[in-house]
């Protein structure tokens, strides 16, 4: 299953699911199906900081796990704290507000996923570390994230992956200047920079592979 035929595996939930009221086990029961990875652990964690139905998706690769063969992508989607039931409709949780949390989703398992390859092609050792001799410490640790080598890589396909959703939901042509991911990357380094080239040189080349993808998929 490809990035296109999981996004439309999410969306097809909302189908089977609108006009009913189902509690939040449930609910993460659905999106389980809706992914059919074994690499992929989803947990649910229901958190004050969440306090309507746009749900917070976060996710992290663990290479410890994967070298012992165990499902290596844990991802955790934030729930309201004080809701126990959702209804599939534009009363509570609409269509909009699923679309989000799929291509959400889909985005952030592309991410880990190019993790697991990085990984996996290293035989599980651990990449050189960015170094950054920044005078401001807030900086200085946000360039060191950022300009890691595999997080430019994994944040070129969430870049692209974020490019691919919006050319078929949007009229006008995106552009990537206008991502937060790409603000991000400039605010952390110059456009000039030889970190922030290589972002917008590898989100060019995911978005190509996912057009060329998405024009050979069959839903």
């Amino acid at each position: 299953m490809n990035f296109f035929q999981l996004v439309k595996s999410l969306y097809d939930v909302y189908d089977r699911l609108e006009g009913h009221l189902i509690d939040s086990a449930a609910l993460l029961k659905r999106i389980r199906r809706a992914v059919p990875y074994q690499e992929v652990r989803i947990l649910s964690n229901k958190t004050l900081s969440v306090t309507t139905n746009r749900f917070n998706v976060s996710g992290a690769y663990i290479p410890e796990r994967d070298e012992e063969g165990l499902a290596a992508i844990e991802v955790e989607i934030a729930l309201p704290k004080g809701k126990d039931f959702y209804y599939f409709d534009p009363s509570d949780l609409t269509r909009a507000h699923w679309a989000e949390l799929c291509t959400d989703l889909a985005g952030l398992l592309g991410h880990e996923f190019v993790h697991m390859h990085q990984f996996r092609r290293r035989n599980f050792k651990w990449c050189r570390a960015y170094r950054s001799n920044h005078p401001k410490l807030n900086i200085r640790e946000a360039q060191e994230y950022y300009g890691d080598a595999d997080e430019v890589d994994a944040y070129a396909y969430t870049a692209a992956a974020e490019l691919a959703i919006e050319t078929l939901t949007q009229e006008k042509k995106p552009k990537l200047e206008n991502l937060r991911l790409y603000k991000t990357y400039t605010k952390v380094f110059s456009k000039q920079d030889p970190v922030v080239e290589k972002f917008v040189r590898l989100t060019a080349r995911y978005y190509k592979k996912l057009e060329r993808q998405y024009h050979d998929t069959t839903f």
